[in-house]
């Protein structure tokens, strides 16, 4: 049976998910449930727990991933690409971070709506980040798609 991640290893996977999915806004917790999901995948099956040790060694060498500056870190990773740790990251974070209620509410997404009866009598059009449109076209900018 396999076992738990070292520190190095939890650290280095928090990282590694930052730099794929970079949220300034998001705290480590977030990330942590990364970790926690890898770790859980590594727990029992010796093909995952060895994809991560790997992974971890590679991109340690020669400098520890996480001593490393933020485009070194992107270099590193971009390198890893299709790797079976990068992927089994990838796969992970996509999943834990989006499909995450306390990460929509950072995002201000307030989740589905269905079981409140959907969107359209709920605020669809409250999204304050974005610019409100023109309220009508500019006749100048010619048809769709700038053909003339």
């Amino acid at each position: 049976m396999s076992e738990p991640l070292s520190d190095h290893e939890r650290e280095t996977t928090l990282r590694v998910a930052r730099v794929m999915y970079p949220h300034d806004g998001l705290p480590d917790e977030a990330y942590a449930k990364v970790v926690r999901a890898v770790e859980a995948e590594a727990t029992g099956n010796d093909a995952v727990r060895q994809a991560i040790e790997q992974g971890i060694a590679a991109l340690d060498d020669p400098t520890p991933f996480a001593e490393r500056d933020a485009d070194a870190q992107l270099r590193a990773l971009r390198d890893a690409e299709g790797t079976p740790y990068f992927d089994l990251v990838r796969a992970t974070a996509v999943v834990e971070l989006y499909d995450n209620p306390a990460v929509w509410k950072a995002f201000g997404y307030e989740g589905p709506s269905v079981h409140l009866g959907g969107y359209v009598d709920r605020g669809f059009d409250d999204l304050d980040w974005l610019p409100d449109p023109p309220i009508e076209l500019d006749a100048a900018a010619g048809p769709a798609g700038g053909a003339r």
